[in-house]
């Protein structure tokens, strides 16, 4: 697989559409891109990967909101001000299918509409116009991921900081393996080996789990059994309680009625009655007051009740008369002389200020009111007022309500009557005393009983609670049991399938880890300057990898290695290819014969063994190209061709080291590599280098002002 060009626009910092073609040829394999640091360099692996894996570059399904999310942080900021957002990405992905060799381009853009961003993705096969249509592209899809996984294209892009970790920190032997596996289509049956480990986990039973299971189950049947007969008995005792109490709920009607029969009142009773007298007597004495008051203020003026009617009539007239005596005064003849004067006929003045006057005066006077009406009473305007108020008061008393409070007074004597009756006659104190003793007894028995009833009922609620769970519970168990005896079958099965798929696996691994093991030492002693630095690399069963370096040895030295440090720390510090060839050169088979034949040999000349070399005393530059040399072999015995992408190669690698990896390491890990580089990382003297292996070249720069990326042709330097 190739990348034979990659188009950018409005992608992070790339503003404008960027083309950058990475066609290579047998002879000229390198593409390289240059730029310090926050230029763009990364942005092109990033986009080539989203480009073909669209949401699984980020490790999603689909395009779900964590997707959308992500992508919007992609998007140049600067398109976001044009009426029309136009983002993409687009590569021509170039493909062995078979003995053709197929070109497709692949387009992921991206545009909002209405504040939504929305994603389209397209493939065109051999430059047609016409994409791939739904069922095709899905078939692409499918095709492009089962040949090369995003967790596989990942492993293509290299990164020193993070390689160094993945290669020498903790867990690298894990990191290893999974590599290969991933790299030579191995994890298949990691996989289905896990999984199937997994279901032995959750279903597998041996005889003691069956056994606790198959235990579980009778018990809590037993328990079942046992709650069951307890909820029985106390059912039966709580109906038993329940009829007690109705025979003396029953008895205790039946003392009452007796005892009201012989005139009987109960303590309670006469307790009621006396207050109820005292009320009685209480409202008798306020009807009373009432009556009293009404006689005193009111019955003198009913009695002269037409007298009453006079009064008023006359003080009426008498108010009436007074306010015509002031009208009559101010409407005199003069008053209207004056009035008209210089208004009408002076001869005639007189003539109608009299007949208005007369016809006025006679208009106002009182219609009930007599020519010789007579003043009596005199009385003021205010005075008039509240001697009329007083007497419309009384005269609209209510006789009803009079009547109605002597009713009342009646009944109250009538009642208090029957009340002092019933309490004269009720029983005498010690037959009184007898039956409340009967009637207190058979209440506190029914109220004992009714607790207990309570509590009985209460009971059997969480009783039959608890035998809902226990039941179910059962059932689980029952169940749990069943299966156990018929997974046993399945088990068995599934062990021996995983001990086939180790043994396939082991069996693949194995010629694999060989071929690592020559790629690494052929590729590293290529680029490594120093002579006789490493003879040999181990990776053992579990993916440990180990460098060791041939020498030389006497017996003595071996002597005091085992009596000062012990065969522990020796094989730790000296690895366990140093006991192998130990053992072969003094024919052994374990440590405990070891010491007794080195004592008793005669032989005094030195003995040639693989003694470990510990990484980590290498340098920073040395580290570099362990890891550069065990990642080319991981590629080499992979046998994927696909691009390699390398960023910032030479850190922490010296001049010497440099000419090495170009020359050697470059020109044969792949077929289309694109180094992304400072000008520090690849200086004036690296770029005469690799210049006949270039076959383009890119120099790309931020613009601070503009806030973009800017590409052109070339590198820093000329050559």
């Amino acid at each position: 697989m190739k990348i034979n060009k990659l188009k950018i626009k409005n992608f992070r910092s790339y503003e404008e559409e960027t083309i950058f073609d990475f066609a290579t040829t047998d002879d000229k394999n390198i593409i390289l891109v240059g730029g310090k640091n926050g230029a763009g360099k990364s942005t092109i692996f990033e986009a080539i990967k989203l480009c073909i894996y669209g949401p699984m570059a980020y490790k999603y399904q689909g395009f779900n909101a964590s997707y959308i999310s992500k992508v919007k942080s992609n998007i140049n900021n600067n398109s976001l001000k044009s009426d029309f957002v136009d983002a993409f990405v687009s590569i021509d992905l170039e493909l062995s299918e078979g003995t053709e060799i197929n070109i497709y381009t692949l387009v992921r853009k991206w545009t909002f509409k209405n504040k939504k961003l929305d994603e389209i993705f397209l493939v065109y096969k051999n430059y047609s116009p016409i994409p791939l249509e739904d069922e095709e592209l899905n078939f692409f899809e499918n095709y492009i991921t089962s040949i090369i996984s995003p967790k596989i294209f990942e492993f293509f892009f290299f990164d020193g900081e993070h390689l160094s970790e993945f290669f020498i920190g903790k867990n690298s032997n894990t990191h290893l393996k999974q590599s290969l596996l991933s790299l030579c289509n191995f994890d298949t049956f990691d996989v289905l080996k896990n999984t199937i480990l997994l279901s032995i986990r959750n279903s597998k039973n041996d005889d003691s789990e069956l056994e606790l299971a198959k235990t579980n189950y009778l018990a809590l049947d037993d328990e079942l059994a046992n709650l069951n007969l307890e909820y029985a008995n106390l059912n039966n005792n709580c109906t038993s309680i329940s009829s007690e109490l109705d025979d003396l709920k029953q008895k205790q009607i039946q003392l009452e009625k007796d005892f009201r029969k012989k005139g009987g009142v109960l303590a309670e009773e006469r307790d009621l009655l006396n207050k109820k007298t005292i009320e009685l007597e209480t409202r008798r004495s306020v009807i009373n007051q009432s009556i009293k008051d009404f006689c005193n203020d009111m019955l003198p003026f009913l009695i002269v009740k037409d007298q009453i009617f006079n009064l008023k009539t006359q003080i009426k007239s008498e108010r009436d008369n007074l306010v015509y005596s002031q009208l009559k005064d101010k409407l005199s003849v003069d008053y209207f002389k004056n009035l008209l004067l210089n208004k009408l006929d002076t001869s005639s003045i007189h003539e109608i200020a009299l007949t208005v006057s007369e016809s006025l005066i006679d208009d106002i006077k009182p219609s009930n009111q007599e020519d010789d009406f007579k003043i009596i009473h005199n009385l003021s305007n205010d005075e008039s007022n509240s001697l009329l108020a007083l007497i419309d008061n009384m005269l609209s008393i209510d006789n009803n309500n009079i009547l109605s409070m002597f009713d009342e007074h009646s009944n109250i004597g009538e009642e208090l009557a029957e009340i002092r009756t019933t309490l004269n006659n009720s029983l005498e104190d010690e037959s009184l005393n007898k039956y409340i003793n009967e009637l207190t007894d058979l209440s506190n028995k029914i109220g004992h009983l009714s607790e207990v009833k309570n509590h009985l009922e209460i009971k059997l609620k969480d009783l039959e609670l608890l035998v809902s769970n226990t039941e179910i519970s059962k059932n689980k168990a029952k169940s749990k049991y069943t299966d156990l005896l018929q997974s046993n079958k399945v088990v068995d099965m599934s062990s021996d399938l995983i001990l086939m798929l180790d043994d396939m696996i082991t069996t693949l691994t194995e010629s694999k880890t060989k071929e690592i093991q020559n790629n690494f030492m052929y590729i590293f002693k290529k680029i490594i300057r120093k002579d006789n630095f490493i003879d040999f690399i181990d990776i053992d069963s579990n993916f440990n990898t180990s460098l060791y370096i041939n020498k030389m040895y006497n017996s003595l030295e071996i002597e005091n290695l085992i009596e000062n440090i012990g065969y522990d720390e020796m094989e730790k510090k000296l690895g366990n290819l140093f006991f192998e060839d130990l053992f072969a050169e003094y024919e052994v088979k374990n440590r405990s014969e070891l010491l007794n034949k080195i004592k008793n040999s005669n032989q005094s000349s030195f003995i040639n063994l693989r003694t470990k070399v510990d990484i980590n005393g290498f340098s920073s530059g040395e580290k570099q190209i362990y890891i550069l040399c065990l990642y080319w072999a991981l590629l080499k015995a992979s046998d994927i061709e696909i691009p390699f992408i390398i960023d910032t190669p030479y850190a922490r690698i010296d001049e010497t080291h440099r000419n090495n990896i170009t020359n050697e390491y470059f020109s044969t890990i792949s077929d289309q590599v694109i180094i992304l580089s400072t000008n520090t990382e690849i200086d004036e003297k690296s770029y005469k280098d690799i210049k006949p292996r270039l076959n383009g070249e890119y120099l790309i720069d931020y613009d601070d002002i503009n806030r973009k990326t800017i590409q052109s042709k070339g590198y820093f330097f000329e050559v």
